[in-house]
């Protein structure tokens, strides 16, 4: 399947929306933040997660637990603006909303990571064995 395919028109308010009620971390640059409950989610900029408002187009990611696995999804790599090592070179793709793309998260507990879309530089497919090139068959 196409990464293309999985795109949405869903905004990333709209898709905390859904979320409302399950337990949410949120990450950033220099947060320490425990998980809380996503409280509200306001109709432009804002969620309030524990009591504290967070504008999620300026985090580097939200962390929803509790949520079940994607039925349909595609492996894939990222490539963010902030270092991850190798933690997202391979993860289960489930949608690329208007300014947001989700993943399902690995670990023993089902969650879905969100990236605002200004986090992510690339996007790139993982799993496929290309046949090798006649130029690299070629014996010396």
């Amino acid at each position: 399947m196409s990464i293309l395919k999985r795109r949405k028109n869903i905004t990333l308010q709209q898709r905390l929306a859904q979320l409302t009620g399950h337990l949410a971390e949120i990450n950033g640059e220099g947060l320490g933040l425990e998980p809380g409950k996503l409280q509200r989610v306001f109709k432009r900029n804002f969620i309030q997660v524990s009591g504290e408002l967070f504008v999620p187009l300026s985090l580097q990611s939200i962390r929803v637990f509790d949520v079940k696995p994607a039925a349909r999804t595609v492996r894939v790599g990222l490539r963010t603006t902030f270092k991850t090592g190798k933690a997202f070179s391979s993860i289960r793709l489930v949608q690329i909303g208007t300014d947001f793309v989700e993943v399902q998260a690995k670990g023993k507990f089902p969650s879905r990571i969100l990236f605002p879309l200004n986090k992510i530089e690339g996007i790139f497919p993982v799993g496929y064995h290309a046949a090798p090139s006649k130029a690299a068959s070629v014996s010396k």
